[in-house]
């Protein structure tokens, strides 16, 4: 005869433990701050411990043993119930800095032992040795599962003929379990997502949903800043889910994120409470990327090429990426049709390949040489143009010149004036007409032309550092090198005393101009899509912790390239003092991996794009 289970008599001694730490947790959690949160920890905690301190009354006092099956499901809610609560004012209070970190963990100590003996005593309460101690089932239920199961079954069919209540409760609670499955899935195991933007074309398309598998990549013990260890660290090529960096990260919004993933689950991914900022935009999280530099690379890209150099590599090498996908016209026509935004074509792709080719064959030296020449020239002709020549042309031709040629004017000469440079501030959308004008009337203005020229000069004395610093110049030279021309081709009609209407028949300058827009495109409209100078910088390299990811559709993907998404000045190439700035969002972060959530297998849906992700 087996001997009788001591933990099967004894489920009251966890239990009572268990009511002392929910206690013992609202001393040691204290009073920081009174709020809605920490009142309704105070309250469900101590309904939490009443409610056992109830059902042992009943059971054990008054002989209630129908209601132990009660108190068990009591238990198992409870653990969950109590372990986010506990978190409530833990979080609003660190979050506020009304705690520290070492109250805070002690806090969260608390919370584990709360959550363990919770476990402890939802197990107690399970064990078919303690339910036939207490008389819930027969003894021969013991260690015959088939048999226990075929009796619970009978039991509920009973139960169902007497109570229509009981079935619906059974129902509420089978939900109730699957959304705390679901939850705990989500969490720790995998999770599914649904892409919400084209980025990751042709890998996934908008609405395409990636099974994530989270359990190798550390997932974080939910409300905490802790997370297991990872059992696999990211690789390059890894297509991995990100919590958006670029999102304040807190318990509070932890908090928001989990409830609104359960929901999410258990509605089949068509309800998303956390689908918008507070100001009502879009909130892209999280985000689905492709893992491009890992720990210890320094990465850059020229013309669509990916390069990586460690500190152990002599020289810069190319990074093989199969799945980087730029030229999407190429597609089948099949998969065409599905994609809604193809950012170029094949004819926007031949324009490229053909400003690459110039840009390519750029002499820094001849450049030199042809700017030197055309600021000799300018120079001469200034030389020419005296105050009652400017005058007579504004006061004879300025009527028929375009409408915004004097506003130009007077801006440049305004700028001028405060020790700005008007040329390097226009960029590659210099009006050289309207800053010839300025530069013929205003000395400050001239010089300020002068400084421009003598820029690019030195800049092309100096050597590039490596390919995108050797691209960059090339295409700050042949912009500096046509506004220059453009600008000596002006003063020289000026100083000739031409017709306005020459301007605009002058075969040179309208050759020079169509140049300089194609320029102006090529840099504003596709220069950061292509490329980005070595990051990390200076001499830098990706940390321990540090990943890199980027979109595979690279001209359309809001990724790790682009911190604020919002555009700012940039120099073109640093090394000219009077350099040709652009706005641009271009401003490459590290991925910490913190923030790394999971690594998507497959495309799950829709299934007619079932498969592996490659």
């Amino acid at each position: 005869m087996d001997k009788p289970d001591p933990l099967a008599r004894k489920p009251l001694v966890p239990a009572f433990a268990l009511v002392a730490v929910l206690l013992l947790s609202i001393v040691v959690t204290g009073f920081a701050r009174f709020d809605v949160l920490w009142l309704v920890y105070v309250v469900v905690t101590l309904a939490i411990a009443a409610g056992h301190l109830a059902f042992t009354h009943f059971i054990y006092r008054n002989g209630k043993k129908g209601l132990w099956l009660a108190w068990k499901k009591f238990t198992g809610y409870s653990i969950v119930v109590s372990y986010f609560v506990q978190a409530l004012p833990r979080v609003s209070w660190q979050k506020a800095g009304l705690i520290g970190d070492g109250r805070a963990n002690l806090i969260f100590v608390v919370t584990l032992v709360s959550t363990a003996l919770g476990i402890f005593v939802f197990w107690l309460a399970s064990r078919p040795a303690t339910l036939a101690a207490i008389g819930v089932i027969r003894a021969d239920e013991i260690k015959d599962k088939g048999l226990r199961k075929r009796r619970s079954r009978e039991r509920q069919v009973e139960k169902h003929k007497r109570n229509f209540l009981f079935i619906l409760l059974e129902w509420v609670d089978a939900l109730a379990w699957a959304a705390i499955a679901v939850l705990l899935v989500n969490i720790f195991v995998f999770q599914l997502y649904v892409v919400p933007s084209e980025s990751m074309v042709p890998a996934f398309l908008v609405g395409d949903r990636p099974f994530t598998l989270k359990l190798a990549t550390g997932p974080r013990i939910p409300l905490t800043e802790w997370r297991l260890p990872f059992l696999r660290l990211p690789q390059r090529g890894d297509v991995i889910t990100i919590a958006n960096p670029r999102y304040e990260e807190n318990h509070g919004v932890d908090l928001k994120k989990y409830l609104s993933q359960l929901v999410y689950m258990i509605t089949f991914t068509t309800v998303n409470l956390d689908a918008t900022l507070p100001d009502g935009t879009p909130k892209a999280d999280p985000l689905v990327k492709r893992v491009t530099g890992v720990p210890g690379d320094r990465l850059m890209m020229v013309d669509d090429q990916l390069y990586v150099r460690r500190a152990s590599d002599a020289a810069w090498r190319k990074v093989a990426e199969p799945w980087a996908h730029v030229d999407l016209w190429k597609e089948s026509d099949a998969l065409r049709k599905k994609i809604q935004v193809i950012p170029i074509d094949e004819q926007t792709r031949a324009f490229l390949t053909s400003m690459d080719d110039e840009r390519k064959a750029v002499d820094p030296a001849a450049e030199a040489k042809s700017i030197d020449a055309d600021l000799a020239s300018s120079e001469a002709s200034l030389a020419r143009i005296g105050p009652a020549l400017v005058a007579a042309f504004e006061a004879r031709q300025l009527t028929r010149a375009p409408a915004n040629a004097v506003v130009t004017r007077d801006e440049a000469i305004a700028l001028a004036a405060k020790g700005g440079n008007p040329w390097a501030a226009a960029g590659s959308t210099v009006d050289a007409f309207s800053l010839a004008l300025a530069a013929a009337k205003d000395r400050a203005t001239r010089e300020a032309f002068i400084v421009y020229a003598k820029g690019a000069l030195t800049a092309a004395a100096t050597p590039p550092a490596d390919d995108y610093d050797r691209a960059a110049r090339a295409l700050s030279l042949e912009i500096k090198a046509n506004v220059i021309a453009r600008s000596a081709r002006v003063f020289a009609l000026l100083a000739q005393s031409a017709p306005i209407e020459a301007f605009g028949s002058d075969q040179t300058l309208n050759r020079l101009e169509s140049e300089a827009r194609k320029l102006d495109w090529y840099l504003r409209s596709a220069w950061d899509s292509r490329n980005f100078p070595a990051f990390p910088s200076n001499d830098g390299y990706l940390g321990p912790t540090q990943y890199f990811a980027m979109g595979d559709n690279r001209y359309n993907s809001l990724d790790f390239r682009y911190k604020e998404g919002v555009q700012k000045p940039r120099a073109l190439d640093p090394a000219d003092p009077e350099p040709v700035t652009y706005l641009s969002m271009l401003d490459p972060f590290p991925l910490d991996r913190q923030f790394i959530e999971g690594t998507a297998l497959f495309r799950l849906w829709p299934f007619t794009r079932f498969g592996l992700i490659k």
